[in-house]
């Protein structure tokens, strides 16, 4: 167990910034990931309520403070239409 710690395995990690998230975990463009989403709502569906929908399931994603998915919730919110601007939003 000794040798282990003097290898540097006991130590905390840093936290990883917006950069370091994108840089590792890559994900398709945000734009494409809309297009695919508002081509996928049934034409007979509420698209307000379909975008609320996504807007929760990326809130209660673990990936919902990566930038592209920031980005991506930030489109949905504008289909939503509620007016609401949350203070997490601010930095978009």
């Amino acid at each position: 167990m000794i040798a282990r710690r003097s290898q540097g395995l006991g130590t905390r990690r840093r936290s990883l910034g917006r950069e370091d998230i994108a840089r590792v975990s890559p994900l398709p463009p945000p734009e494409e990931v809309f297009a695919d989403w508002l081509m996928s709502v049934p034409h007979d569906d509420c698209m307000e309520a379909a975008a609320r929908f996504q807007i929760e399931l990326i809130d209660r994603s673990p990936a919902a403070w990566h930038p592209d998915v920031r980005y991506l919730r930030l489109m949905l919110v504008a289909i939503a239409g509620d007016g609401v601007w949350q203070a997490n939003d601010r930095n978009l």
